[in-house]
């Protein structure tokens, strides 16, 4: 083979590396702006609703059972898969108000030592706030979009989520 015809394959290998990496990144920047600019539709954009739902209430089903409380689930996976209660659980801790509205600000964080890279199609983070994870979340590569398919809070943020819906 020629020399150009190697450099080329090269260039474009490297490409092809650079973009696998780099796109999971742009996702959870994406997903940061979001929480960020409280932006409810550029959030949805990015949220696989249905595994996400399973996600989530399999987790909260697991959190209750082991304390022996019987929640509804639903209600609450509901109240979590609206864009204000994604919001509230990740830069609020799950502190939804009375109305359901979520408080004004979000200081969440997430950078690149945060990213845990599982396969070429999925990867995990660790968002912070305040020097504390406030959540870690999942996203699949759907096409060439990344979409939220699993959320793990702090139990916290779960007791928070649980009492606004029952009370």
């Amino acid at each position: 083979m020629s020399r150009s015809v190697i450099t080329a394959v090269v260039v474009v290998a490297l490409i092809g590396v650079t973009a696998a990496v780099a796109s999971p990144l742009l996702g959870l920047q994406a997903l940061r702006d979001a929480l960020v600019a409280r932006n409810s539709e550029a959030l949805a954009a990015l949220v696989e609703p249905d595994r996400l739902r399973g996600n989530i209430a399999a987790r909260i089903h697991a959190r209750y059972e082991q304390v022996a409380v019987r929640v509804p689930v639903e209600p609450v996976v509901e109240r979590l898969l609206t864009p204000s209660g994604l919001i509230a659980a990740i830069c609020d801790g799950g502190a939804l108000t009375v109305q359901g509205t979520v408080p004004t600000s979000c200081d969440i964080e997430g950078s690149l030592s945060d990213v845990r890279f599982e396969s070429i199609n999925r990867f995990s983070a660790a968002l912070s706030r305040s020097g504390q994870v406030a959540a870690t979340i999942v996203m699949d590569r759907a096409g060439l979009r990344w979409r939220l398919v699993d959320i793990v809070l702090p139990v916290t943020a779960y007791d928070q989520l649980k009492d606004s819906v029952l009370n």
